[in-house]
Formats: structure tokens, sequence, C-alpha cells
């Protein structure tokens, strides 16, 4: 029988599945220590997005959602300019 999970696939990179919630793999990927309502200890919105599998995950429910082997997750960070 074959063990292995499916990887994980990050902005386009495969990444070996781990137990993570989407608030975990961010906290991990950018090395911010975020509540678990997905804000900075100083309370402010760490200018990010997350989508799993082409669906938007709301802030406030990155701590609850677990990632599942094979899923596709885009993080995306606002980007200030004109």
């Amino acid at each position: 029988m074959n063990d292995t999970k499916a990887p994980l696939i990050l902005n386009g990179q495969a990444e070996p599945h781990a137990e993570l919630s989407v608030l975990e793999l961010i906290r991990r990927e950018t090395g911010l220590a975020l509540g678990t309502d997905g804000r900075t200890a100083e309370g402010t919105s760490p200018g990010l997005a997350a989508a799993v599998n082409d669906e938007v995950v709301p802030r406030s429910a990155w701590a609850g959602t677990p990632l599942q082997p094979g899923d596709r997750i885009e993080l995306l960070s606002a980007v200030q300019g004109g």
C-alpha cells in the first residue's frame, strides 16, 4: 500500500503535504506572528489574501480551514502603486 500523500500546490509549486490550516501555512511562509483571527499583534491586517482551490478563504476562516492533500493554494499580497 502506498502511504504517500499528494503534495500541496502553493503558488504553483509542489510542497510536501503537512497537517496545516491556512493560517498555519501563512505563518510558516511569511514568518508573521498572526493571531487566530489572522491579524498582527497590533490588530492590523497583514495585507494578504488566500485562496484554496480557486475559492477565496476569508481571513476570519483561516484558522479553521484545514489543508488537504492535493489542495491548490494561492497566497497574494497587496502591492501599493500607481
